[in-house]
């Protein structure tokens, strides 16, 4: 108003613009910061001035740690997997895990002993300002082998005659089976896990 006629602005962030007709600034900041901006009339007489401040917060970022695809056995320790989260991430939280692994929201970082088994495909999703983001992960988490007694596993016969066949069932994380001890003329099949034959030693 007054001796002004038209206005000109310094210091805004890149992706504002300025309206000279409607002395108007508008649009979306394409850069992070603080911006103390000047608008400057012209015309006749003495001119003046206006500021003000755009304060723009960057979007919330996350690192994808190496180890954040990792394969253990229940009840043993996983290597430690740390996330560093910036821009406007202030905070994280998890989900997904197996039970006993623990997530520290001060550190952003996954620790513990897995004590049930599967594929857990995991998140790490970030907490602040602007837009959020996420990070994912996968443990695998395989169980102890297990083998059964057969009831047949004992056992008295004479010499040169054949034994009853004494079956094994393996399960969890075995995948094969060996055998030591047995007397001769006895064999072991590694596919069925199966004792059978007659043995041709005493004892």
């Amino acid at each position: 108003g007054g001796g002004a006629t038209s206005a000109s602005v310094s210091g805004l962030p890149n992706g504002l613009t300025f309206n000279a007709s409607t002395h108007t600034i508008s649009g979306s900041p394409t850069e992070t910061g603080t911006f103390n901006y000047t608008v400057t009339t012209s015309g006749t007489c003495v001119q003046t001035s206006a500021t003000g401040t755009i304060t723009v917060n960057p979007d919330a970022t996350i690192s994808s740690p190496t180890n954040n695809i990792q394969s253990v056995c229940i009840n043993t320790p996983i290597t430690a997997i740390d996330y560093n989260i910036g821009g406007g991430a202030t905070s994280t939280s998890v989900s997904g895990l197996p039970n006993g692994l623990t997530f520290n929201a001060s550190t952003h970082t996954i620790s513990g002993s897995p004590t049930e088994t599967g594929t857990f495909n995991y998140t790490v999703t970030t907490s602040g300002s602007c837009i959020q983001t996420s990070a994912t992960g996968t443990i695998t988490v395989n169980p102890d082998a297990t083998i059964n007694s057969p009831s047949k596993n004992l056992q008295t016969i004479c010499i040169n005659t054949t034994i009853t066949a004494i079956d094994y069932n393996i399960g969890g994380g075995a995948t094969s089976a060996s055998v030591s001890g047995l007397p001769n003329g006895l064999t072991f099949n590694s596919r069925t896990h199966n004792i059978s034959g007659s043995p041709t030693e005493t004892g």
